[in-house]
């Protein structure tokens, strides 16, 4: 027997030594729940976890980032809502207003302060509406432009428009300018074309209107004209009454065109020649125009013919290919431009040409003819535009670049519908006074733009809600419960195998401590072999 080592002893501690350590890990881990309490347990899976938990922390900020935005935007449709609440109550009033043959001026006054005080509320809105200390529709969260050069004129930037790289802004450069489609006849109304009589059928999609010259009040004036001429020729000459009566038709034709919702404009062109061209520029408006007589507008008489088709603007925005829509340009998708909207508004002018028989030197046709496209395009650069970035940027990702920009511009009086043409100059909606009949005419037609405008801010705000913050919520919610499973199934303790290895590792403790006791007892039998001496 040896003395100075109890190896038995020894090996009986070693064992109980690993059990309470054992036992003090199941204790940690089935207090903490976690089968990974620090990097010694396991180094690699550590590594795993702890990228796994950066990761969910981060989800779950992107998913309350997300909440947070679905509320602002709530916020700013509700503002909108109410907007175009105000917008149709003062359209309402602009009808009301325009209703000149029953309206006295106190009722049009009534009108035109009711329409300043729903102008007053609407640019309170614009300036209150906030969300914390952000507010969102003075126009500080959009991208702005401004362009130079003459006929340009700026009128939107998206949130992916990129600031231009260079302190001259975007180059612009006009291929084609917008045109019109029309129709124009070959020779002016004649006292022959009226006293036959005159039917005209314009149709323009699911818009139509006729009109005949032997029919209602306008057969009436013409008559007088007519009566006018044979009962004095000398004092109502040929070309005054002839002049009166192209008059009367292109109004007639005019009214009956607004009643029915035809988009053209009808009117006597520089050749005196009726002549109908559409309200709106680019290729796709167009229309058709049936006569009982020939060569009035069309050279065939009781068979429809098509307008000359109009032509969309087209060009370059910063050396890159633009998409042409009537006279606005859009830079195309993929680009630094992409989003950018510029309007040219410069028009093709005309020119009178006369045709004539060669053979006998009779005039046979005066024609208004459009000026060729070089006079207005085709110079390398014909104007700029800068582009200051200022739209709104959501985070709505864990990682770098998961982000979403969205731009509320301005929707303050003096922005919605600016630069719509209108004969009584109205600038904007602010300037919009029904007092008159033209005034409230070209009134009704500014509200309906900035209706528009108003429905299109609150389509895209619905848009962006619904598919890139709701889906990306629902997203980020699937992808938190996934990195939460896995992150569990790496770390989290397995609680009832860890109190199995409790039970056991406590009866290898209670069984290693006994044996111990009983190892250390084994020199005390040396002891007894010499007190036997």
């Amino acid at each position: 027997m040896r003395v100075n080592h109890n190896i038995a002893s020894m090996t009986a501690l070693r064992h109980l030594t690993n059990t309470a350590e054992d036992t003090a890990r199941n204790l940690e881990r089935l207090s903490s729940g976690l089968r990974i309490n620090s990097a010694r347990d396991s180094p690699a899976e550590l590594m795993i976890s702890e990228n796994m938990r950066a990761r969910i922390g981060s989800v779950d900020q992107a998913m309350r980032n997300t909440e947070t935005s679905i509320s602002m935007i709530q916020t700013a449709e509700g503002a909108l809502s109410e907007v175009s609440s105000m917008l149709i109550n003062m359209r309402q009033l602009a009808v009301h207003a325009a209703n000149e043959g029953a309206n006295d001026e106190q009722m049009v006054r009534a009108d035109q302060n009711e329409i300043e005080n729903l102008l007053a509320t609407l640019d309170r809105i614009a300036s209150s509406t906030q969300f914390g200390s952000k507010v969102l529709f003075n126009g500080s969260n959009a991208a702005k432009g401004v362009t130079v050069g003459d006929g340009f004129r700026f009128v939107s930037a998206s949130e992916k428009t990129q600031p231009a790289p260079t302190k001259e802004g975007y180059p612009i450069d006009i291929l084609q300018v917008g045109v019109r489609a029309r129709m124009s006849g070959t020779k002016p109304i004649s006292i022959e074309n009226v006293e036959k009589g005159l039917t005209f059928v314009i149709n323009e999609g699911k818009a139509m209107m006729s009109l005949n010259t032997t029919e209602g009040p306008l057969s009436e004036s013409l008559n007088r004209l007519l009566d006018n001429h044979y009962r004095s020729p000398d004092l109502f000459t040929r070309e005054d009454v002839e002049k009166g009566m192209q008059q009367l038709i292109s109004r007639s034709l005019n009214d009956k065109a607004a009643e029915s919702g035809l988009e053209v404009e009808i009117y006597i062109n520089r050749a005196g020649m009726l002549t109908i061209r559409h309200k709106h520029f680019g290729s796709e408006p167009s229309f058709s125009v049936t006569v009982n007589q020939p060569e009035v507008l069309t050279q065939v008489a009781d068979e429809a013919q098509f307008s000359e088709g109009g032509r969309d603007v087209a060009g370059f925005i910063g050396g890159e290919i633009a998409i042409g829509r009537g006279q606005r340009l859009t830079g195309a998708p993929g680009t630094a431009v992409e989003g950018l909207a510029i309007e040219y508004t410069k028009e093709l002018g005309s020119r009178i040409e006369e045709y004539i028989n060669p053979e006998t030197g009779e005039l046979i046709e005066v024609r208004e003819v459009l000026d060729d496209n070089s006079t207005l395009a085709g110079a390398e650069t014909d104007g700029y535009v800068h582009i200051a970035q200022n739209s709104l940027i959501f985070q709505v990702g864990p990682n770098c670049e998961q982000e979403e920009s969205f731009s509320m511009g301005s929707i303050r009086s003096n922005e919605l519908a600016k630069g719509y043409k209108n004969e009584s100059d109205f600038r904007s909606l602010a300037d919009i006074d029904v007092t008159t009949q033209q005034g409230a005419a070209d009134g009704i037609c500014l509200i309906d733009e900035a209706i528009n405008q108003v429905s299109q801010l609150r389509a895209d705000l619905g848009s962006f809600q619904k598919n890139s913050l709701e889906t990306n919520l629902r997203n980020l919610r699937v992808h938190n419960e996934n990195l939460v499973s896995a992150e569990s199934t790496i770390r989290d303790a397995d609680m009832a195998a860890e109190m199995s290895d409790f039970t056991r590792n406590q009866i290898l403790l209670a069984s290693g401590t006994a044996m111990t006791a009983q190892a250390n007892q084994i020199p005390r039998s040396v002891l007894q072999l010499i007190s036997a001496q």
